[in-house]
């Protein structure tokens, strides 16, 4: 699991190790960004830093040393690191942390499922919902100067427990001789309940005064990490910001240290984050075929292009006007069928709470960022939908797993990440074999195989005289025939042979293709509702026309995206205390928030989200 590290300056809290390897070396910022080995230390070029957050603790810490803000390197990967100024100003570091190191060794960290192990990663991450930046543990002056005992305070949330904070009171004695008669007082703001049963130690809860107490006794000298806890939940369930103050007391002498924090229960403008599906097609690092560029047609032929389902007629070439013969739409709509059971995009979807500024990015499995799909946007409280389809800033993405990192921090500086993982599977075509029984294909014909396919599912037909004729230019009509056949509705056209759907030259159209057109240009529809098949821009259909090899790609391309059901599987991370339900189907997430199920998605229905944040009713 990954933590957020938060580190604050004035509170003493130097890493011994830190301290005792000499200074650190400063290093240069460029682009917002920044790089160094394992067990390195680098000093931050920033004065008067008075907060760091580290993403992941696991690849960098953050401390201070003598007012300096350093970066400790702990694993290889990539970390998010956020500097706050006393200006108020925030600074977004891209920290790199390399597997070359010049320091000294580094701890082995725990396991963990970062993508930067070679373990397999789990479907879901998800990071533990986190309060507004808190302080680290305060200690104050002891209130008399005579005193030696001391005590700091620290709280953070509870896991699975909505709304509540443990709090930590580590107390000591600095003195020589032991400390007598000393009673731990935790006073409770009127907000906040005790969490009966909650505290450890020997302690009560004085409902009168709202405090719990322990009647530690002796304090022995020379300790001075002793701890006790307890936890505290609001009164009312909404977002709360409240102060906590501990004391210490001892018998002759009064109150003789305190220690006071102030902490807030809301933290998560993000609620949810999921991609529908989680596992898509992503495409092949082909060369754009350069004679479609600028052309309508354009986008189809390269999505289809880098998919496998249409290639050009030599290196570079598509000759998008010339007639596409019918062997070659007959394996460009095979290939086309054989995606039908998945898709080239994803959607990330993520639903905020409130406004909120959000970054969504993509890792590998090394923990490098590969493509920020929402950079920084400032985005108002409901749902949002960000497409990827695997591309990044040099081509597709490699087949395998990856990880999207959604963040939101809200106007009060609360912030939520979420995560999950993504699969790309590379696009394999149709795996075809076979020789056809059309008397004119040799089973040598490079496209012989996928003539076999077509006939044995009925999709491909040939002439009385048993030729296929696969050198012969399709024309509309006949590639019309193949979209119905294809879409299981050639019963459909047997009904609607009678209709005239309203083309001006709907009689040139022969009797056995009627029904085809008729089906094709209103029944059969894409996945955003538009007819298969279309006329010219004069309303005519002439189905005796060549089909071009642009609009053939146009038309596998519809094939592709037509309305449909299918089956989808659907992961995520919800935070703590929200309900969510897609498509009227109750999500049932784990106590860290992961989720992972599937249902059946009708393509040409908007995927509906509802979010219930019970923390604030």
């Amino acid at each position: 699991m990954l933590l957020l590290s938060t580190f604050c300056a004035g509170f003493g809290l130097v890493s011994p190790t830190l301290a005792q390897n000499g200074a650190p070396r400063t290093i240069s910022v460029a682009g917002n960004a920044a790089a160094f080995g394992i067990g390195e230390r680098v000093a931050l070029p920033f004065a008067n830093v008075s907060r760091i957050i580290v993403e992941d603790d696991q690849i960098a810490q953050a401390s201070f040393l003598n007012g300096v803000a350093v970066l400790r390197g702990v694993s290889a990967g990539t970390t998010l690191v956020e500097i706050y100024q006393t200006d108020g100003t925030p600074k977004v570091l891209t920290v790199v942390v390399s597997a070359a190191s010049t320091a000294l060794p580094v701890p082995t960290p725990a396991p963990t499922t970062s993508a930067n192990t070679t373990t397999s990663t789990p479907p879901i991450q998800v990071l533990p919902v986190e309060p507004a930046p808190q302080p680290d543990p305060v200690t104050t002056t002891p209130v008399r100067a005579d005193s030696r005992l001391t005590l700091a305070l620290g709280a953070k949330p509870v896991a699975g427990a909505l709304g509540q904070a443990e709090f930590t009171l580590t107390f000591g004695n600095l003195g020589f001789d032991p400390a007598e008669n000393v009673t731990l007082r935790f006073a409770l703001d009127d907000r906040v309940s005790y969490v009966t049963g909650s505290a450890n130690g020997e302690a009560r809860y004085d409902a009168t005064k709202r405090e719990v107490v322990w009647d530690l006794g002796l304090v022995p000298a020379g300790v001075t990490d002793q701890t006790v806890s307890l936890r505290v939940q609001p009164i009312e369930r909404t977002a709360i910001t409240f102060d906590s103050v501990a004391t210490l007391e001892q018998k002759g002498l009064g109150e003789v240290a305190k220690a006071r924090l102030t902490y807030s229960t809301n933290t998560t403008p993000l609620l949810t984050v999921f991609a529908l599906p989680d596992r898509f097609i992503v495409g092949k690092n082909q060369k754009i075929l350069t004679d479609v560029r600028g052309s309508q047609y354009q986008t189809a032929v390269d999505r289809l292009s880098h998919l496998g389902v249409v290639s050009g007629r030599e290196t570079g070439l598509f000759y998008p006007k010339s007639p596409t013969k019918r062997a070659e739409y007959a394996v460009m709509t095979l290939n086309g069928l054989a995606l039908r059971d998945l898709r080239d995009v994803t959607q990330i979807k993520f639903v905020l709470g409130r406004r909120s500024t959000v970054s969504l990015l993509v890792q590998n499995e090394r923990g490098q960022t590969i493509f920020n799909l929402v950079r920084s946007a400032n985005l108002n409280a409901g749902e949002h939908t960000a497409l990827w389809n695997g591309r990044t800033a040099t081509g597709f993405a490699a087949p395998g797993r990856y990880t999207y990192v959604c963040t939101a921090r809200d106007e009060k500086g609360q912030t939520t990440t979420l995560r999950g993982t993504l699969s790309l599977v590379a696009p394999q075509g149709l795996k075809a074999s076979g020789v056809p029984s059309f008397i004119d294909v040799k089973a040598s014909d490079w496209y012989a195989r996928y003539l076999a396919v077509g006939e044995e599912q009925g999709l491909l037909r040939g002439y009385t005289d048993k030729t296929f004729r696969p050198q012969n230019p399709i024309s509309r009509l006949e590639a019309t025939a193949i979209v119905v056949r294809a879409l299981g509705l050639e019963d459909t056209a047997k009904q609607w042979a009678d209709k005239d759907v309203g083309f001006l030259d709907y009689e040139n159209i022969p009797n056995w293709g009627k029904g085809y057109v008729n089906v094709a240009s209103t029944v059969a529809k894409t996945s955003s509702g538009g007819a298969m098949m279309r006329g010219t821009a004069q309303n005519r259909f002439e189905p005796e026309g060549d089909l071009q090899r642009d609009q053939a790609a146009l038309v596998v391309q519809r094939i592709i995206d037509r309305e449909t059901t299918r089956r989808v599987s659907v992961s995520g991370a919800i935070v703590p205390g929200a309900l969510v339900s897609i498509n009227s189907q109750n999500v049932e997430a784990d106590a860290q928030g992961k989720f992972s199920f599937s249902f059946d998605l009708n393509t040409a229905v908007p995927t509906t989200v509802a979010v219930v944040d019970t923390r604030d009713r």
